[in-house]
């Protein structure tokens, strides 16, 4: 093979050698690193000085100018920035494998690479969903991949060609956000942010930041405080202190304070529009509060029995609990339920192709029904200062331990919801979240968020994902992924509204920052089983109801590779303790 090897990369230097495009050689993809490639690079280097000599598969040997590794773990990268013998730069070849619910701890990366001059970044694999466009026997659209095309025998990849930052059609995966912020040559750094003292760093080779829209605004609760715009003329390579305006804070019990900054064009370019934006960062300020303004109420309760169900009576609120089974099954507000059935333990989430990857819906599947697979141990009722605390204990059998909710009942009808769970004897896998789930009736499909948006997060993926209000529906939170998996989660939930069009509907308020989603449809229908199956988006049909999440946490989506790599230590749930609570109100207009 040595003969074809030669000529190949012969013919490519001959062919493309006075192509001013063309910035350096490879000398070709996964295919070793034999006596004939050494022999290659000394050809290519005596034909062309010019231009460096990238090869993969070369490693840090000498047959190669760029160490140009294929998805190198998170350990050696700090090891090659933390070396001061190195001379080549490190370029990745491939990395952040892109499938799916991916791009997971992408800012970990750039938080590396910024740390010595030999890091240079790399190539994202890859950039878009290469799906076609077909239909099924019945006219519903779906984009088709491997084993779509005649037998699922022949050879193929099933969706591993489905691996982009954008879908087939060209718009764009959440993960997508991510990488513009992580990519962005302007950056905002705190110096005395709560007094408004900033550093701007121009990361451009050759532009003055001169060309560019500074806007600025602070948020407090999410709702603007205070605004304003600069100017900032800073050459390329440099960085200056700039000083915001901003009002004087005021520390309250329940209140954050927020700022954010933005760069803009300033001038129409040939692909790029005036006024778009290139650069964003948010600070949260020193002494917030947000979480210690929880509201506390006196009042009398009305609380009766009847046949074992508990019922209060709240103003215009009417709550009730059944003592057979310990759950809340009933919430009504002027006499319309909004929810009618009990906040469920939720541990398992439809796997994504990460997950697939490193195994987690084998490994962790004792997970999948541990919610629902429970054993009713018995219901304490407490009356005490104004309010009414129903405990309630259960024996998740498929983990051998108990999980304990704790309902507690106000006299202006909020209801505080607290789970927790503690490990028993035996050892357990990761968890893929720790939550609850409960559904709404269909109507309730007008969905608003204090938290991080406006587009999909996670743990892992959300350095783009701005904490602020945003207001949507519940059929806008489904993003469709080729292969139908775990989707449209938010993180850093303070509140969440969910209301019919007429503003009715009801509130979450975390006691912490929560992790959510609200969707037409259960964790089960996106879920592929143990292992992949030829599924499609055609094959998800909406529920008519609302299925709302409200965890604690969720597992991160992961990001390094699609075939192995676990989400980063930070961003998995260990099977330990956990508790976390929220409240239940109702809301109107």
């Amino acid at each position: 093979m040595a003969p074809a090897h030669k000529d190949r990369v012969e013919r490519l230097v001959e062919r493309d050698k006075n192509h001013p495009c063309v910035i350096l050689w490879s000398l070709g993809n996964e295919c070793g690193n034999g006596p004939v490639f050494h022999e290659m690079y000394q050809w290519v280097k005596q034909r062309d000085a010019s231009r460096p000599v990238q090869f993969e598969q070369a490693g840090e040997q000498e047959n190669t100018d760029i160490v140009c590794p294929m998805y190198p773990s998170m350990r050696y990268m700090k090891e090659y920035a933390a070396r001061t013998d190195v001379k080549r730069p490190f370029i990745m070849c491939e990395y952040a494998h892109a499938m799916g619910n991916s791009t997971g701890n992408f800012q970990e990366y750039f938080d590396v690479i910024a740390t010595s001059k030999h890091m240079q970044g790399g190539f994202i694999w890859d950039w878009v969903d290469q799906g076609l466009a077909t239909k099924d026997e019945n006219g519903r659209f779906y984009w088709a991949y491997g084993g779509d095309f005649g037998s699922a025998h022949y050879p193929n990849e099933e969706n591993f060609c489905t691996n982009g930052l954008v879908f087939p059609d060209r718009t764009p995966h959440p993960g997508l956000f991510e990488v513009k912020k992580v990519y962005q040559d302007i950056l905002f750094k705190a110096k005395d942010v709560e007094n408004g003292s900033l550093i701007i760093q121009n990361r451009f080779l050759y532009t003055d930041l001169k060309n560019y829209n500074f806007k600025w605004k602070l948020l407090k609760n999410g709702d603007v405080a205070a605004s304003g715009t600069l100017q900032v003329s800073l050459p390329a390579g440099s960085s200056k202190e700039v000083k915001l305006p901003l009002p004087a804070l005021q520390q309250e019990s329940g209140a954050e304070y927020l700022l954010n900054v933005y760069a803009y064009t300033k001038y129409p370019s040939e692909m790029i529009p005036e006024g778009h934006e290139v650069a964003r960062e948010q600070f949260v300020l020193n002494g917030n509060s947000y979480f210690a303004g929880q509201k506390s109420t006196t009042g009398a309760i009305d609380m009766k029995e009847e046949n074992n169900v508990l019922f209060f009576t709240c103003g215009d609120v009417r709550i009730s609990f059944n003592k057979r089974n310990g759950e809340l099954n009933g919430y009504r507000y002027q006499d319309k339920m909004l929810l009618g059935h009990a906040p469920q333990p939720q541990f398992w989430r439809a796997p994504t192709d990460n997950d697939f990857g490193n195994r987690m819906g084998i490994l962790c599947n004792v997970w999948r029904t541990a919610g629902q697979n429970k054993e009713f141990k018995g219901m304490n009722v407490e009356r005490k200062d104004g309010a009414v605390t129903l405990t309630s204990i259960y024996y998740l059998r498929d983990v051998a331990s108990d999980y304990t909710v704790k309902y507690t009942v106000y006299a202006d009808g909020r209801v505080e919801v607290n789970g927790s769970w503690k490990a028993g004897n035996i050892a357990l896998p990761e968890i893929p979240r720790f939550g609850m789930q409960m559904t709404l009736a269909q109507e309730f499909d007008q969905f608003s968020w204090y938290g991080r948006g406006p587009w999909e997060n996670y743990s892992d993926r959300n350095t783009a994902s701005f904490i602020g209000k945003y207001t949507s529906t519940v059929d806008e939170q489904y993003v469709a992924y080729i292969r139908p998996q775990e989707n449209g989660n938010k993180t850093d939930v303070r509140w969440l509204t969910l209301t019919n069009k007429e503003g009715f509907g009801l509130r979450i308020d975390g006691l912490q920052p929560l992790s959510v989603s609200a969707l037409r449809n259960y964790p089960e229908d996106f879920d592929a089983g143990l292992t992949k199956s030829q599924r499609h988006i055609n094959d998800i049909n909406p529920r008519k109801a609302v299925v709302l999440h409200v965890d604690l946490a969720q597992r991160g989506v992961g990001g390094d590779n699609s075939w192995g790599m676990y989400p980063h230590e930070p961003y998995l749930l260990k099977a330990k303790e956990y508790t976390y609570g929220y409240v239940i109100s109702p809301v109107a207009k």
